[in-house]
């Protein structure tokens, strides 16, 4: 009976190791498929934001590029842009001289209210571009005395019916010009 009882005994360990190494082996095999799946998974994440850092990346390098065209494009213009003074026939405004385009200014011209409250007067330039249409544009204060009085400024030369485009080699032209919108309170 003892070695029957041993021999169960062996017999039972026997089969606990062996079932022991098999449910090892299948943990181990699903252990190995599961590293395997997220290798698989994260392989293929990777080849995913790879494709999309490159689309993002040709996306980024096209707008560049864009964006460097149309600077090129606008410099060009501005290369085309002479002082009016360089110009060999004068742009015009109104059919008259410069003075034409002073009178326009001091009867358009309405001192705003908050700069009367404030004692805001002086001198604001007005730079700008008479184009070769005659059109003014690209209006920018180029010397301030106050908001109120520099938007005032503004509005009355951005609001200029169109002059008489200045002339080179019988060509029209577009001429920088700038002027100078006095704010004086008596």
């Amino acid at each position: 009976m003892k070695k029957i009882f041993t021999i169960a005994m062996i017999a039972a360990c026997a089969m606990m190791v062996f079932s022991c190494k098999n449910n090892g082996q299948e943990e181990e095999n699903a252990l190995e498929n599961a590293a395997s799946d997220a290798v698989e998974s994260v392989e293929g994440a990777a080849r995913k934001a790879g494709k999309a850092s490159r689309k993002a990346a040709k996306d980024v390098k096209d707008a560049t590029k864009d964006a460097i065209d149309r600077t090129d494009e606008a410099l060009e213009k501005l290369d085309d842009i002479i002082p009016a003074a360089a110009a060999e026939v004068q742009p015009t405004f109104n059919g008259g001289d410069a003075n034409a385009f002073v009178k326009y200014i001091q009867d358009n011209l309405v001192y705003p209210q908050v700069a009367i409250d404030n004692g805001e007067q002086g001198r604001v330039v007005v730079s700008f571009i008479v184009d070769a249409s005659g059109k003014v544009k690209n209006a920018r204060v180029s010397s301030s005395v106050s908001n109120s009085l520099d938007a005032e400024a503004l509005r009355v030369v951005e609001g200029a019916p169109d002059w008489t485009p200045a002339k080179v080699g019988g060509k029209n032209v577009p001429v920088a010009y700038s002027v100078p919108v006095v704010f004086s309170l008596r």
